[in-house]
């Protein structure tokens, strides 16, 4: 009797840690709002009109979405978050390069206007104040 109640003291701890275990090496989901997130930040690259600016970064970000996407279907969460996150970041990347396209086409912009007022100052900015 003594021998049968020391087996299932340590037993019945070898059988949590294996339950424990197992339930370790299950996958995981990955955050509900893992693909939210991308979806945002790729919404906002096109509104900040990437496709135009930037669209190398664009298709990446979105290739990396489906990609994340079908990772989470077949139940690779762990490929699925990196993909996810790598779509986020390329996303931010595409809009913050429009951004910076739409900036460089303004300043572009006002430079041809400032050499034209120069250009008019030149030609009668002479006469004009004497």
């Amino acid at each position: 009797m003594f021998m049968t109640s020391a087996l299932r003291k340590i037993h019945a701890p070898v059988a949590l840690l294996g339950v424990c275990l197992l339930a370790a090496c299950s996958p995981t989901r990955p955050p509900g709002d893992l693909f939210g997130a991308a979806n945002r930040q790729l919404a906002s690259a096109r509104q900040a009109s990437a496709q135009t600016y930037a669209p190398l970064e664009l298709r990446f970000a979105e290739e990396r979405l489906s990609q994340a996407q079908a990772a989470n279907a077949r139940e690779d969460y762990a490929a699925a978050v990196r993909l996810a996150r790598e779509s986020e970041v390329n996303a931010e990347l595409a809009a913050v390069k429009a951004r910076l396209g739409k900036a460089r086409e303004a300043t572009d912009g006002l430079r041809q206007q400032n050499a034209v007022l120069e250009r008019d100052l030149q030609a009668h900015g002479e006469e004009g104040f004497r």
